[in-house]
């Protein structure tokens, strides 16, 4: 049985997008079920929903809907979640200029010049987090009806929160942030703030005004989460801090967000992992205002974290994606004085230009150079960077030198601190012609947890013993597996070289072992042994040495390749008696090259 008085779009919204039944406000009736008290009076929803529709306006005492309650969103066809509908409020804000930008982030960054699988983009994830930010309020909501605290269109808002709360990425993933802007000494900027300022940008460039400006405001404050300044100026009202949660869990990191782009990073990237995300949802309830989770699943919970560690391990910090970071920063860095890229990061407005095609201008820069006043020293400088994109290219990247797992002891004893690249030049006893210089190398410090550093993420967990339960408590030591490892933080160092010739390479590496030994003694050794140089392949030298030898060289060379295509084209050596032609004739010429091929078939 149904009110036929309610739209047909209405119900079919239902069918893919359930309301939660208790919450008559949720469908513009009054104030719902929050708290525990009588269950939710639907007289008259059907005909306050059909006078709405026919514009006769509501009955007495009952605001009527926004038009926007009988669209029926938009279907959406996932390869991680299958078919699911968004809420019509968010297709006022994907179809825009501002949120289609997502589209041009891919989620791993440059991740995907290791990963060929790895295209996916911020767009589809963040789609993905609204689904499961639905998903999960509406399994919290309907299975303790009258326990939770839920105020009108509650079940909206916190999807809006998991559509738009990566707004805010610059390009590349968290390379813009985490290393460009570090690197241009910029340390007050986070991306959960600039996706809270794109979201207000979205409604006042497409003049958007079908939300009401309190339900923006418990958005923007869902997406900061405690994220700085205004984060903390945003905190979530009494008896609600759970809804908060469900995208950005400040409290655990037991979140949607993590949940879409585990599964999504691991999917693309062909990495297996093994935590059950839909368990996390289905075991879960709110218990004094906070998520808790029944304590048979602590071991699913503890996969979830260590499938974190275990995609920056494998995934987020490969040795060789680093390698491709280091030199997109480098290139940024080259091109900001000319393209100002670092000064476009406080403005909505500029900050929606800077996608991942900003390689492509500079690598063709040239198109647009006319229309833009730059110093010679700048467009120096970004002729530097385009050398830079154009070593990417070639995949001519900066090498991965070696590493070094610090000992656990000097981290949890505090007798750990970083060195610098001076301090690995000092340790360099020199020999041959390569001279190392502090610009050459880099150091990364690679940082591996489990999300609370050197804690155990499940100490931050609330469990419940049974679904009916009404109290929540922490596990007890006994209580937890011997198998959950005792460290939860890792640390290692790396070493880069920004020059490619196994010369340089090997000094690197000798400093690098040197300063090593000098700091841990025996205790710790390189994890990657110097390769030898790969060999050239057969007659490179040859040609490399034909080449250096002037005009005479390069027609030697240039008969060298013409004989190699002659013996491509006929199937053998030129000389070998059977491959090659004899008679006198031109057969480097196009057309008996081609007859040649027609013999041979």
């Amino acid at each position: 049985m149904y009110d036929d008085s309610i739209p047909l779009s209405q119900l079919a919204n239902q069918a893919f997008n359930p309301v939660v039944p208790y919450d008559a406000s949720i469908l513009g009736g009054g104030a719902g079920g929050a708290g525990g008290g009588a269950p939710t009076d639907f007289s008259g929803l059907g005909a306050s929903l059909a006078a709405a529709a026919a514009g006769t306006g509501a009955p007495t005492g009952m605001q009527p809907p926004h038009p926007l309650f009988f669209k029926r969103g938009k279907l959406f066809q996932d390869p991680i979640h299958g078919a699911f509908r968004l809420d019509a409020a968010c297709t006022l804000l994907f179809d825009t200029r501002q949120f289609q930008r997502l589209r041009r982030l891919k989620q791993l960054g440059l991740t995907y010049y290791v990963f060929p699988g790895a295209s996916h983009n911020r767009f589809e994830h963040s789609l993905g987090v609204a689904k499961l930010a639905h998903q999960w309020f509406h399994h919290l909501a309907q299975t303790q009806r009258g326990e939770v605290e839920v105020e009108r269109g509650d079940q909206r808002l916190v999807q809006l929160a998991g559509l738009c709360h990566d707004l805010g990425h610059g390009p590349f993933s968290h390379v813009f942030d985490r290393e460009f802007l570090r690197r241009k000494g910029i340390t007050d900027w986070e991306h959960e703030e600039m996706s809270a300022a794109m979201l207000d940008h979205i409604l006042d460039a497409n003049h958007i005004d079908a939300l009401p400006p309190d339900d923006i405001k418990r958005v923007k404050s869902m997406i900061l989460s405690g994220h700085g300044p205004a984060g903390a100026a945003a905190a979530p009202p009494p008896g609600q801090q759970w809804l908060w949660d469900i995208v950005a869990n400040g409290r655990n990191g037991i979140d949607v967000d993590k949940f879409d782009y585990l599964m999504r990073d691991s999917q693309y990237c062909g990495v297996k992992i093994s935590c059950d995300f839909s368990r996390v949802m289905q075991f879960s309830k709110v218990i004094g205002d906070e998520i808790c989770f029944k304590y048979t699943e602590y071991m699913n919970l503890y996969e979830l974290f260590h499938a974190r560690a275990s995609m920056h391990r494998q995934v987020y910090t490969h040795k060789k994606a680093k390698a491709i970071e280091f030199m997109v920063v480098d290139a940024l860095c080259a091109a900001d004085p000319a393209l100002r890229i670092s000064h476009k990061i406080r403005n909505p407005a500029e900050f929606v230009l800077l996608d991942d095609g900003l390689l492509d201008v500079i690598e063709n820069f040239e198109l647009f150079r006319h229309m833009l006043n730059i110093e010679d020293e700048d467009e120096a400088a970004l002729r530097e960077a385009q050398g830079i994109v154009a070593r990417l290219r070639r995949r001519e990247l900066y090498k991965y030198v070696t590493d070094a797992l610090i000992p656990q002891e000097y981290i949890e004893r505090g007798q750990w601190a970083a060195p610098t690249v001076e301090d690995i030049v000092a340790h360099y006893k020199g020999g041959g012609d390569v001279q190392l210089r502090t610009e050459d190398i880099i150091l990364q410090e690679n940082k591996i947890d489990y999300s609370k550093r050197d804690q155990n993420p499940l100490d931050s967990v609330h469990f419940f013993d049974h679904l009916e339960s009404t109290n929540k408590r922490k596990l007890r030591p006994d209580q937890i597996s011997s198998m959950v490892v005792a460290s939860h933080q890792e640390k290692s160092l790396r070493v880069y070289s920004r020059v490619a010739s196994p010369a340089h390479v090997r000094a690197v590496h000798e400093a690098f072992e040197a300063w090593i030994r000098h700091r841990f003694g025996s205790k710790v050794s390189t994890s990657t042994p110097s390769k030898p140089p790969r060999p050239p392949p057969p007659g490179a030298r040859a040609g490399l040495s034909l080449f250096g030898a002037g005009a005479a060289g390069e027609a030697a060379a240039a008969a060298a390749g013409i004989k190699r295509t002659r013996e491509l084209f006929a199937g053998g050596s030129s000389n070998d008696g059977h491959g090659g032609h004899s008679n006198g004739v031109d057969d480097t010429s196009p057309s008996n090259l081609v007859k040649t091929k027609q013999q041979r078939q």
